[in-house]
């Protein structure tokens, strides 16, 4: 084992100790609220959009929508009507509900989890370990990827890697998030 080894060690334990110690209910609480949150609504959003893009009431709204635009008959509301403001208005409809929905979500899962209950405990402390672990394995690939990107093979970050007990070398070669690199250079 190599002194990278150790390290990967400590901090993976201080992660689950964390996460052990916060329980899941309270770092999903962390985790989903600010800039991550609306991440996630984001992302949601463009997975759901298709689908509600193309339910009959949705599309029916949005003719109607459009009829009272495009009524008043102006040069600004025939620019609303060419950048389809129909469906940037879902759009802001669909975040707005999507934000709200996650909010409760959240906050729904975090008071089951956190309940007084004995079983309850074991299984929010658990998987909040488990939590604490994946935390720390994505901000390790990601503080791998930022690395890689700035030094690539030839920093000394990859010497102290290679010949790591836990493949570190091979997991900072082969980081799925290191495919990225090649979108910038397109």
């Amino acid at each position: 084992m190599i002194v990278m080894d150790y390290i990967f060690i400590g901090v993976g334990i201080l992660f689950a100790i964390i996460g052990l110690l916060l329980g899941f209910g309270k770092q999903l609480k962390i985790l989903t609220s600010g800039i991550f949150g609306i991440i996630i609504s984001i992302v949601v959003c463009y997975f759901i959009f298709g689908f509600v893009l193309n339910l009959g009431f949705v599309q029916t709204l949005l003719e109607s929508f459009r009829e009272k635009v495009a009524a008043s008959d102006n040069g600004f509301m025939r620019f609303l009507l060419t950048i389809r403001i129909d469906v940037i208005a879902l759009a802001i409809v669909l975040f707005l509900i999507v934000q709200i929905v996650r909010i409760i979500i959240v906050a729904i899962i975090k008071g089951v989890m956190e309940a007084n209950n004995p079983v309850l405990k074991v299984i929010n402390r658990t998987l909040g370990l488990l939590l604490g672990v994946a935390v720390f394995l994505a901000l390790m690939l990601i503080v791998m990827q930022i690395i890689y990107l700035s030094q690539g093979t030839d920093g000394e970050i990859y010497a102290k890697l290679e010949g790591s007990f836990f493949r570190l070398d091979r997991i900072y070669l082969n980081n799925p998030l290191n495919a990225v690199k090649g979108l910038w250079s397109k």
